[in-house]
């Protein structure tokens, strides 16, 4: 067994970075753990921004991941409001943005993603939504009678949406595709979707090609202007068009940090776990980088378990949820391409099976069938889809 380092620095406060961190102290690490995150808050729970924490039925001390001092009472070094802005893997050090410098054994790089911004300046009342704070921000947007434009009908888009729909808020939503979430759910998913949306109230507009913002004399979003030159007047914005992930250093590019499947990068003692890694997966036989909760998770307790020289590759099937218009979505598998997609159900339960030529399930949606989740899970899980 490899002797465990001294210090393990662990760069993002996310579910990833935490989990790691926990692992550690579970499992009988005692030597130093930092855990360095970009904001003022502890660890907290990401899935509720576009949900709970928006409509307003949780506050921010409710999404805290651990209760406040435990982070302390296991010695784990929480140090907040720093950014790292550059590693040296020959020194063994990181920097942050500020100039101070933390030297470590073993580096976790768990620094997430960042939301996709649209070139040039951002007027006021755009937003995008990733963190605590810009949840907050856009909170105070949604007021009865208001009018918010979403650009993107993607995860967060939808269910954005949803929320704001739920709180009286008139939602136009663009989308450049032929519906919401294709990419991921296909269109025949989409179209089942976007007919839900429309009946809710939302104003759905597909194909729509999205040009830019006009500001009012203050500087102030007035209205979202389409590539025809139709302007759609409202009083707030979001960007909602995906995410890259986020690395102060040259390890990462636009698909994430490489890693295998125990979360080692190519340099030695630096590993990477969370929305940041693009991971091999011997499931599927290819590297993935999934943004959801399950995968955060896993993978932050995985690096912990590799640090500790106790390695198991993490390969869980891929699986995340979405909570909207009334549907509990829940997707289980991975399939990028498929030959068909098989709909049973109506529009308020169903499941969609998404499968290759020779009829082998890929992955499955289940919409409000939460029952079947255990049942679909065990059957994906006896398939091996490498070969």
């Amino acid at each position: 067994m490899t002797p465990a380092p001294c210090t393990v620095l662990i760069v993002g406060a996310g579910l990833a970075g935490a989990r790691c961190a926990e692992t550690l102290r579970a499992e009988g690490f005692e030597g130093r753990v930092v855990l360095v995150g970009a904001e003022a808050e502890p660890p907290y729970e990401r899935p509720a921004l576009s949900k709970e924490l928006l409509a307003g039925p949780r506050q921010p001390e409710d999404l805290a991941l651990r209760a406040p001092g435990w982070w302390a009472e296991r010695e784990i070094e929480r140090v907040s409001n720093t950014r790292i802005g550059g590693i040296d893997p020959s020194r063994q050090t990181a920097v942050s943005t500020s100039g101070r410098e933390f030297a470590w054994d073993a580096l976790v790089l768990a620094t997430g993603a960042r939301a996709r911004r649209l070139p040039g300046s951002t007027p006021g009342g755009v937003h995008t939504l990733r963190s605590l704070a810009d949840a907050l921000a856009l909170r105070a947007e949604l007021r009865p009678g208001r009018r918010l434009v979403i650009v993107g009908a993607g995860f967060v888009g939808t269910e954005v949406a949803s929320t704001a729909l739920a709180l009286d808020v008139e939602v136009i939503l663009l989308e450049g595709g032929r519906g919401p979430l294709e990419r991921v759910l296909g269109l025949e998913v989409s179209t089942r979707l976007a007919q839900r949306y429309r009946a809710q109230g939302v104003d759905l507009r597909l194909r729509a090609t999205f040009s830019g913002f006009s500001t009012n004399a203050q500087g102030r979003v007035r209205a979202a202007v389409l590539g025809d030159g139709t302007n759609i007047l409202c009083d707030a914005a979001l960007v909602a068009l995906g995410a890259t992930p986020e690395c102060p250093h040259a390890l990462a590019d636009r698909d994430g940090i490489e890693t295998d499947a125990c979360g080692r990068t190519r340099l030695p003692g630096i590993y990477a776990c969370g929305d940041v890694a693009s991971s091999w997966r011997p499931w599927i036989g290819k590297r993935l980088r999934i943004e959801h909760w399950t995968n955060a998770a896993g993978q932050g307790a995985c690096v912990a378990r590799t640090i500790l020289g106790r390695e198991k590759p993490y390969d869980e099937l891929p699986y995340f949820w979405s909570d909207q218009f009334g549907l509990r979505l829940q997707y289980v598998g991975h399939a990028e391409e498929w030959a068909a997609v098989d709909i049973e159900g109506d529009e308020n339960s169903f499941s969609a099976q998404y499968r290759r030529e020779d009829g082998q399930t890929l992955a499955a949606l289940l919409a409000n069938r939460g029952h079947e989740i255990g049942a679909t899970r065990r059957a994906l899980a006896a398939v091996e889809l490498a070969a």
